[in-house]
């Protein structure tokens, strides 16, 4: 987890370097602003500001709360909006002020963000007013915790954890999780950069260290988690692809052909894997076995995220905007246009099109602003 001076600056390694131009320049940029401020206001602590131009800021993640969707970005800019993405308003209360990359709900009432600085947030009135459960202070404590139980119980993974454990105790709290999934209200995982991994069993009350459960010894950037009925797999740089049967209690690497970053995937119903990252490459395996296939989209533009849709499509949407849809299970795809709001970070389905996350805000795409070609 020692970082070079390349790291240090960008905050990621290079091979990750098209996608931080889009997801994370920016919101890095505003953390050091902020970080320069931090002997007046500490961003850990200092509320969000709530501010009129907030829905025009970077905007990383999505997610659904029962008819109504939550976008989170950066400087703790958490919006809401109950009319499927046409309209946002700004949350009421975020108790921190770092960039948030992720969100998710369990239910209509209880969700959980997490973003830089290793904190992870909680609500439980539909994201109005959230709390900390976890920042990279605590998160550093706990990676410690797990090397030395390791060692205590004889494992032999227990001193490089430990080590690194280490490194994080004493670079603090500057390290960002890029993403978090509930299973359901009890059961989640947060993972993020230089290998960061943790669990939860009981809603966040307690989280605690599964750093040394992945067999990840370079300690890759870790950015998406996609689970289905009976596998868990994590996503991340340089081909770090990590799978678990038995909901995250074992992981085992997962062969691919391609060794770049897939920074999103989908487990469809019949088994079929399909992930997708850098410079437009996306891979399929049929039911979870044989050989991998590469899909061509006819870009190299580098895909951010993808959604199945209620009708059973698939769409992937990328840094440029573009959005390519399958029906065919994922064999092929086609260009269905791009959104006008430039690169889309994250899409969900609404009523009436899509909720897209983008560096201008949280919009709504469908036919009637979707235009025609692409940058390909």
């Amino acid at each position: 987890m020692k970082r070079n001076n390349v790291d240090s600056l960008f905050g990621f390694s290079m091979p990750s370097f098209s996608l931080i131009i889009l997801l994370l320049a920016i919101s890095l940029t505003a953390d050091a602003e902020y970080a320069a401020e931090s002997t007046l206001e500490d961003v850990l602590v200092s509320p969000a500001k709530q501010n009129k131009s907030s829905i025009q800021s970077l905007q990383l993640g999505l997610a659904h709360v029962g008819n109504n969707v939550v976008s989170v970005g950066e400087r703790g800019v958490i919006l809401l909006s109950d009319d499927e993405g046409l309209h946002w308003t700004q949350a009421k209360k975020v108790p921190v002020s770092v960039t948030l990359t992720a969100v998710t709900f369990s239910d209509p009432l209880n969700g959980w963000a997490a973003g830089h600085s290793g904190v992870i947030l909680a609500t439980q009135d539909g994201g109005n007013t959230w709390h900390k459960q976890l920042d990279g202070f605590k998160a550093a404590e706990l990676a410690m915790e797990e090397a030395e139980a390791l060692i205590a119980a004889g494992d032999s993974r227990g001193e490089r954890a430990k080590r690194n454990a280490g490194y994080l105790i004493k670079e603090g709290a500057d390290k960002p999780f890029l993403d978090v999934y509930f299973a359901n209200q009890f059961d989640g995982w947060a993972i993020g950069a230089y290998g960061l991994a943790f669990a939860t069993n009981d809603g966040g009350e307690h989280w605690y260290s599964i750093i040394a459960r992945l067999p990840n010894p370079a300690g890759k950037h870790l950015y998406k988690v996609v689970r289905s009925t009976n596998e868990l797999i994590i996503l991340g740089e340089q081909a770090a692809v990590f799978t678990s049967s038995d909901n995250g209690n074992a992981f085992s690497a997962l062969d691919t052909p391609y060794y770049g970053s897939f920074f999103d995937g989908l487990l469809l119903e019949d088994g079929t894997r399909l992930l997708y990252g850098l410079r437009g490459n996306v891979w399929r395996q049929t039911k979870g076995k044989g050989r991998w296939k590469r899909v061509k989209l006819g870009s190299e533009v580098t895909l951010t995220s993808g959604v199945v849709t209620t009708d059973g499509q698939i769409l992937l949407a990328d840094q440029s905007g573009q959005l390519f849809v399958s029906a065919d299970s994922a064999k092929s795809f086609s260009l269905m246009g791009q959104a006008p709001f430039g690169g889309i970070t994250d899409i969900i389905q609404a009523q009436s099109g899509f909720a897209v996350s983008t560096a201008r805000g949280a919009h709504l795409v469908n036919d009637a602003n979707l235009v025609s070609g692409g940058a390909r």
